[in-house]
């Protein structure tokens, strides 16, 4: 609505100064003028240089504002390329978590049954090379659990959860899951956690971009913004089909996904983040009539 308005500001200026310069120069041109043909003479003389001058701002202007476009595009996809760029490294790092997590599940299992097998008295030279290999994986899995999380919880400065919500929206808003939806962002503005912008674009980005695919690319989402009990809180709501109530406790588990092209790691990142932050995310029912994803984050302490 802001563009609207300037330009019919812009554009009632003009015909304010074009009727002024109209009006003024006809007198002008008559008072000067003894004769219809010198009238007309200065007429001439005077749309020229009427057409000159208006020619000249319109390319001026037309210059500075394709310039800034041209400015503000590439400072766009710059700054994409550094989300998706970081994004990339923060979900490399979840993945990694992920399977680590799994893999000493596994580990752990084939370290208990070679424990019985030892205690069974079937102990060997071989059994004991096995287990301080299963040792050494599960030690590495634990340090490989601890640098991802190291990375989800990275310190950030301040950083205003309202302002970086919406300045995730106009990073994606050209994501054609969002091309045709209706998209609100709305809430109150101070509300400060301490984390990495990268880690916000994962929470709110990752949420926005389900709920568009949910509601088929053309529903209503609301992303809501407040603080209570010393937390911010983060609710993306929209109007799609919501997640049925036996299928919320799974849902934000690795590979779980309500979708059947999906693969759940968005939602999955989701909760690492969160968790990472010190935060929690559930899932549960919109007055839009679909799914609400409600996150609640630590304040900044000198937010509180």
């Amino acid at each position: 609505m802001k563009s609207t308005r300037y330009a019919a500001i812009l554009a009632g200026a003009y015909v304010l100064l074009a009727s002024v310069y109209i009006v003024l120069s006809g007198r002008v041109a008559a008072a000067l003028s003894h004769s219809v043909e010198e009238l007309q003479r200065i007429e001439t003389v005077k749309g020229v240089l009427y057409v000159a001058v208006t020619a000249l701002l319109i390319f001026a202007g037309a210059r500075w504002a394709m310039r800034r476009m041209e400015h503000d595009a590439h400072e766009l996809l710059r700054r994409e390329q550094a989300l998706v760029a970081n994004e990339g490294r923060v979900f490399a790092g979840l993945t990694a978590a992920a399977i680590a997590h799994d893999a000493n599940n596994v580990l752990t299992v084939a370290q208990a049954d070679i424990e019985m097998m030892e205690e069974d008295g079937k102990g060997s030279e071989d059994l004991t090379r096995l287990h301080e290999g299963i040792d050494r994986m599960v030690a590495l899995n634990r340090r490989l659990l601890d640098l991802a999380q190291a990375y989800v919880t990275r310190e950030g400065a301040p950083l205003d959860v309202l302002e970086a919500a919406r300045e995730v929206l106009s990073v994606l808003r050209s994501h054609l899951a969002l091309r045709r939806c209706r998209i609100t962002c709305e809430g109150a503005a101070g509300v400060v956690i301490a984390a990495n912008p990268v880690l916000m674009h994962q929470l709110v980005g990752n949420l926005v971009i389900n709920a568009a695919q949910a509601t088929g690319d053309r529903g209503e989402i609301q992303v809501r913004i407040s603080s209570a009990d010393g937390q911010a809180i983060i609710e993306v709501h929209d109007n799609g089909p919501g997640v049925p109530a036996d299928r919320r406790p799974g849902i934000f588990t690795a590979l779980a996904s309500t979708k059947p092209d999906g693969n759940g790691l968005g939602l999955f990142s989701v909760k690492a983040c969160a968790n990472g932050l010190g935060g929690t995310v559930d899932v549960g029912d919109s007055p839009l009539g679909g799914a609400l994803f409600l996150i609640r984050l630590p304040l900044h302490t000198d937010a509180r």
